[in-house]
């Protein structure tokens, strides 16, 4: 008789929708998610992934539902956590988070995505709507009025969503660089 195969374990419909991001950060397109692959990635049966989802489409619904409020809402915790209180801090780890290469790429991709589709296009645009929140909040903590911090969040926003589409022009410095600068130029 021959060893016992190892038994695959079954994973949690969170690390699919996990590996699922992390697929799409690291391929850049939506049609790079497929069941096969995700299985492969996870060392799982496709029964594992049916256990969880009764097909693709299925998978990319949790998927833009998870990216755009709890993925989201995670980000804005850990910021708040290692910022301890300090709003200055809260935008410097917002800016390294936002810059960072895999959370750009997947924000790229999502946001091509919803070019495309519908349901995602609702999904960016309110994960936008709790960071327009959470980044004039942060403002207000720093003295700003409503309305100015609102501005002032609205063009943090938009140099975080623009920059990697930039970052191949000549430049001084980083895109880090050129975030840190727009940031502290808004902080006063």
């Amino acid at each position: 008789m021959g060893d016992p195969q190892p038994q695959k374990s079954r994973k949690s419909k969170t690390q699919f929708i996990h590996a699922a991001l992390e697929t799409l950060a690291n391929e850049g397109n939506v049609k790079a998610l497929t069941i096969d692959s995700l299985c492969q990635q996870l060392g799982v049966s496709k029964g594992s992934f049916y256990w969880h989802f009764k097909g693709r489409a299925q998978l990319i619904e949790a998927l833009v539902a998870f990216w755009a409020d709890e993925f989201q809402q995670s980000i804005h915790q850990r910021i708040r956590q290692s910022a301890h209180d300090k709003p200055e801090r809260a935008f410097e780890e917002l800016i390294s988070f936002w810059l960072s290469s895999n959370f750009s790429r997947l924000d790229q991709v999502m946001r091509n995505w919803a070019r495309e589709e519908d349901a995602v296009a609702a999904a960016v645009h309110h994960a936008d709507q709790l960071l327009m929140n959470f980044v004039a909040q942060l403002f207000v903590a720093m003295g700003h009025d409503e309305t100015d911090a609102h501005h002032r969040a609205r063009l943090l926003i938009a140099v975080g969503i623009a920059e990697p589409q930039i970052q191949h022009l000549p430049h001084a410095g980083s895109a880090d660089e050129a975030a840190r600068w727009v940031a502290a130029k808004l902080l006063r």
